[in-house]
């Protein structure tokens, strides 16, 4: 049975399509940017990645659960976990647009006053509205590429839950310019089967 103060979850998105052309023809370039916060033994925790996806086409199933793209984990986020997720399609070389994404995400969080605010207040709420605030930051200076926003989905995951976290769950998020779905598998810890101790002994060094 999984066990939410010691296992660890997974948080993967299954699938990624495009539903709308933003430039001519229906060739894409998406990237997503994705911000994750979890809370764990008193001490708050906020993450970016980024993952390009260059030559997609509108329409294409990009992700598919087949080859699940992992967003989050293994890890055990403790009271709470929140993903913040934007996608954008890059009107430059898209691995130009990797290079910048690091800066400018430091850029945002410090913009955001991230440290100081989730200090003071380290709930879950407050974890997605700032990165709600970073990935707007993020996006206004991209968009000076001309990249063009898609989509922005932020989610939330409790551990007092039932089931705790929606372990096992998908969630679909969709909009008229796209699709994203997401969902969350416990990677339970496993004891060794068929072991006999044949000492333990504590010994001086």
């Amino acid at each position: 049975m999984f066990n939410p103060q010691e296992d660890n979850i997974a948080v993967f998105m299954t699938t990624l399509r495009v539903r709308k052309p933003f430039d001519f023809g229906n060739h894409l370039d998406p990237y997503i940017v994705v911000i994750a916060t979890d809370k764990k033994d008193n001490a708050i925790r906020m993450n970016a990645s980024h993952f390009a996806f260059p030559g997609a086409k509108v329409y294409q199933q990009i992700i598919t659960p087949d080859n699940a793209l992992l967003l989050y984990g293994p890890e055990n986020p403790g009271e709470f976990l929140t993903l913040s997720i934007m996608l954008l399609d890059s009107d430059a070389d898209i691995q130009d647009a990797g290079k910048q994404l690091e800066e400018v995400i430091n850029t945002s969080a410090i913009a955001a006053n991230v440290i100081a605010r989730l200090t003071a207040n380290p709930t879950a709420m407050v974890a997605t509205a700032l990165a709600e605030e970073v990935l707007r930051g993020i996006a206004n200076i991209m968009q000076q590429n001309k990249d063009d926003p898609i989509m922005f989905v932020h989610d939330s995951w409790l551990q007092g839950l039932t089931p705790p976290y929606g372990i096992n769950q998908y969630k679909l998020h969709a909009s008229d310019s796209a699709e994203i779905s997401l969902r969350v598998s416990p990677i339970m810890k496993q004891s060794q089967q068929n072991v006999v101790t044949i000492a333990h002994i504590e010994v001086d060094k």
